[in-house]
């Protein structure tokens, strides 16, 4: 596809950016748990954190194609950098539930510090079936009183505010789930040990728990009770985000294993010379080109204000498992290198694996798929 000025531009920028000051600390990026507070600073100086957020809240106002592609960019190289760029992204997300009082008091914290707005979805109960929420929110007064633990939830040092679900009940005695919207460092908010995982490396994830977190009651985001569609509505977008995540781990292990296999010798040939590597080769190029370029169109539907109905899940569910199995095979052309952590491929892999999980596992995806396809054929 033919870039923008603009995206040129930024490409540039993102790229001197990770010549300069990213490259040099891959290896502290890769083995360090621990989030990289430098990097949140750098790309709010650069302005990445404000991104898509509208001009008239202090955004630069890019659309979703120039945020896939500098995603893909980024995470050729690290997991944290896509994240970060998908910060601006919290901005359009709080804006299209936020109530006037939310907007003044969250906004600023997303466009000018470039902090996100966690999402505190998936509870020890269970992460898939959004409904089995067991985290309670009490009306008392003008206040609403959280109670509740949430798991796998990362990136918890760099969050400004919290999506928070909860079970309510309105004032006629109905249940539901709703959600809020919870300061970060708001009393009654705590945070565990962070998890000793597998994959992205720095993302400080682990538990948060509210313990009667008291929160003014301005703070839910739409209507009590209605919860679930402001968790769900944002997923078309989250999902291209999770796919371009994914095409820039595939496209980095690809250039690893290119750059070993170009300049390994084995049997007095290169292993670029052997057929079925070229095989290999040839199918993780063509994958990661498809799901490249389902992502640009989905994401230009978007930007023309379209919906991309089942679409945001077709597109996570393939470009995770191509990601996997393209990071998967380019371990195994690199032998025994593969698998050191110094040689810096097998880190691609691990975050490949995370995505197959990270906004709705694979087998969601397909129930989502099928119910379209169901739908279609009425």
């Amino acid at each position: 596809m033919e870039l923008t000025e603009n995206q040129e531009m930024y490409l540039k920028i993102l790229d001197e950016f990770i010549e300069q000051e990213v490259e040099p600390r891959l290896k502290e990026l890769d083995t360090v748990d621990e989030y990289p507070f430098w990097m949140q600073q750098r790309m709010a100086e650069l302005g990445f954190t404000r991104l898509v957020a509208p001009e008239e809240y202090g955004g630069l106002g890019e659309n979703m194609t120039t945020l896939l592609l500098l995603i893909m960019r980024a995470c050729q190289y690290n997991n944290t950098l896509g994240s970060l760029l998908n910060c601006s992204n919290n901005a359009n997300k709080l804006l299209s539930f936020a109530n006037e009082q939310q907007i003044e008091t969250f906004l600023p914290r997303i466009v000018e510090e470039g902090k996100f707005m966690g999402m505190a979805y998936t509870e020890p109960s269970g992460g898939s079936d959004s409904r089995a929420v067991q985290t309670t929110a009490v009306l008392d007064g003008d206040e609403w009183v959280i109670n509740g633990t949430k798991s796998f939830i990362s990136y918890r040092s760099a969050v400004g505010s919290w999506q928070v679900s909860a079970k309510t009940v309105d004032e006629e005695g109905n249940e539901g789930i709703s959600v809020f919207l919870v300061d970060a460092q708001a009393p009654g908010v705590s945070y565990g040990a962070h998890y000793d995982k597998f994959g992205w490396c720095g993302s400080d994830t682990g538990d948060v728990y509210f313990k009667d977190c008291r929160v003014p009651k301005w703070s839910v985001c739409g209507e009590i009770n209605k919860g679930l569609h402001v968790s769900l509505s944002t997923l078309d977008g989250a999902r291209l985000v999770i796919g371009a995540r994914a095409v820039g781990y595939a496209e980095g292990a690809f250039e690893k294993a290119w750059e070993y296999a170009s300049t390994r010798e084995a049997f007095g040939r290169m292993l670029t010379d052997f057929q079925a590597l070229q095989h290999y080769f040839a199918d993780m190029y063509s994958d990661a080109q498809v799901c490249r370029g389902y992502l640009m169109h989905l994401a230009s539907e978007l930007d023309a204000g379209r919906s991309i109905g089942k679409g945001g899940s077709i597109a996570k569910l393939k470009c995770t498992t191509m990601a996997q199995q393209v990071c998967q095979r380019a371990m195994e052309i690199c032998g025994g290198m593969g698998l050191l952590k110094d040689f810096g491929l097998s880190r691609y892999y691990e975050d490949a694996c995370v995505l197959i999980t990270g906004e709705g596992t694979s087998e969601i995806q397909k129930n989502i798929i099928f119910k379209a396809i169901k739908k279609d054929h009425r």
